[in-house]
């Protein structure tokens, strides 16, 4: 980056651990990692020497361990290209933080060394003011590149997409398409395959490298490309090529992409089940994963009194039978994992499409089938347990918490997979904060029918 800043990597850290000859000795990326990590109190110039030496991916773990500010001093001492491709490795809002402690024009360099989709995520976590500087030092095409990719959301198709793709026009010869894609190499981030496009830039087929090699070089991509191309609008929310309204080729969604996305998605569907915000990460503020987390637990507070009003409605019931409180907890705990189980069954029943109302009577009565067969098997377990370690009660107290299973186990798998799809119909996420209120059922159905169920038959 800055000449007065590079030229110790040159020669490298002082110190004894190199030879007389000047060279580094050899070190496996795992020991180079360890010793940047220990190095961290060494000048940033020695410890961006040492993570020159490592795998990207390992560079990053480095960075991510050192504070914003020390770690866009060591990134300053990278060169451009290396500190892209650590940056890339890393979360987009850790690279942003980095970026913004730098100075602006070794920022803008390291983003230009960086795929136009990559480059993207981190600018979108760059504050307005820098963002525009950043970008404003990058040469034309960069900008373009980011200016067409930044129209689209961030959660389409479009905003992961990258515009490097290799797309060579069907009227050229196989031997004319091999020269190009020669020429291609060092700047595509893939080339699996080969889009084919018209004149006018519309996506009409698709080669593999294996169709090329093997084809006779007079003959055009027109005649051995395959028609049958799958792609996605730019607008799609994020799920291979990627086109515009006209069908014309604009950019390709890479297998590194999918990753994130099937990361990210699944991370965000766990997170609101349990009522956390989609977007919060470890790195978040307090203040956004406390707006995020409190509305939800509200819910569960007035959820949880309304379970303590049914235990309070047999207040009586449980002074003479003291009991009782020992499988109070049972009774909701088993509830609680049985709805979990069905819930989690339909909530992915209903990401990947397989159920609609047609076959939701039929997915109910499975699911009260299994409910009602588990609560037996649950049920008369327990009642056996309750007759052994409790037998002063007689058989009745075993009758009263096999049936209270029973009951609570087939409410909780019922409930468990019809709440997704009512909060569907609704309007809501299905996975959002359902848990809370399968919670509530299962509490309040478990104690009501240990509780009720004991003031009939513990008299």
């Amino acid at each position: 980056m800055a000449d007065e800043r590079r030229q110790p990597q040159t020669a490298g850290p002082s110190g004894d651990d190199r030879g007389d000859d000047g060279d580094a000795p050899p070190m496996t990326a795992a020991g180079a990692v360890a010793s940047a990590a220990a190095s961290m109190t060494d000048p940033p110039r020695d410890v961006a020497y040492r993570i020159e030496e490592i795998p990207a991916a390992d560079g990053a773990d480095v960075l991510q361990n050192l504070p914003p500010d020390e770690a866009a001093d060591v990134a300053e001492y990278l060169d451009p290209t290396t500190a892209g491709a650590i940056l890339s490795e890393m979360d987009p809002t850790l690279a942003a933080s980095v970026l913004t402690d730098m100075e602006v024009p070794e920022a803008s360099m390291v983003l230009a060394a960086m795929d136009p989709d990559d480059r993207v995520d981190v600018l979108e976590h760059v504050p307005a003011p820098l963002h525009d500087q950043m970008v404003g030092e990058m040469d034309a095409e960069d900008v373009e590149e980011v200016r067409q990719l930044e129209q689209y959301p961030p959660d389409t198709a479009g905003g992961i997409m990258t515009t490097q793709v290799t797309a060579l026009y069907e009227y050229l010869t196989v031997q004319d398409a091999v020269s190009q894609l020669r020429e291609l190499n060092e700047q595509l981030e893939q080339m699996f395959y080969v889009y084919v496009i018209d004149r006018r830039g519309h996506l009409i087929g698709v080669l593999s490298m294996r169709d090329l090699i093997l084809a006779r070089p007079n003959r055009m991509l027109r005649q051995i490309m395959r028609p049958e191309v799958r792609s996605v609008p730019a607008t799609m929310d994020q799920e291979q090529p990627v086109v515009d309204d006209k069908n014309r080729l604009i950019g390709l969604i890479t297998l590194d992409d999918v990753v994130d996305v099937v990361e990210e998605e699944a991370t965000e569907d766990v997170q609101k089940m349990f009522g956390a915000g989609a977007e919060e990460r470890l790195t978040s503020p307090w203040v956004f994963s406390f707006k995020k987390r409190v509305w939800w637990l509200l819910v569960n507070l007035a959820t949880a009194f309304l379970a303590a009003a049914v235990v309070g409605f047999f207040y009586d019931t449980i002074q003479k039978w003291v009991v009782l409180a020992f499988y109070m907890p049972i009774i909701a705990g088993m509830g609680g994992n049985a709805s979990a189980q069905a819930m989690a069954v339909a909530v992915r029943g209903i990401a990947l499409g397989q159920v609609d109302r047609s076959l939701l009577g039929r997915v109910m009565v499975r699911q009260f089938l299994v409910g009602l067969l588990t609560g037996v098997v649950i049920g008369f377990v327990t009642g056996a347990i309750a007759i052994t370690f409790h037998h002063a009660q007689g058989p009745q107290l075993a009758l009263v918490v096999t049936l209270a299973l029973i009951i609570n186990h087939t409410l909780a798998t019922v409930s468990g997979a019809a709440i997704p799809f009512i909060m569907k119909y609704l309007g809501f996420d299905p996975a959002q904060s359902a848990t809370i209120f399968a919670t509530t059922v299962t509490d309040v159905g478990g104690f009501f029918s240990l509780l009720g169920l004991a003031a009939l038959f513990l008299r």
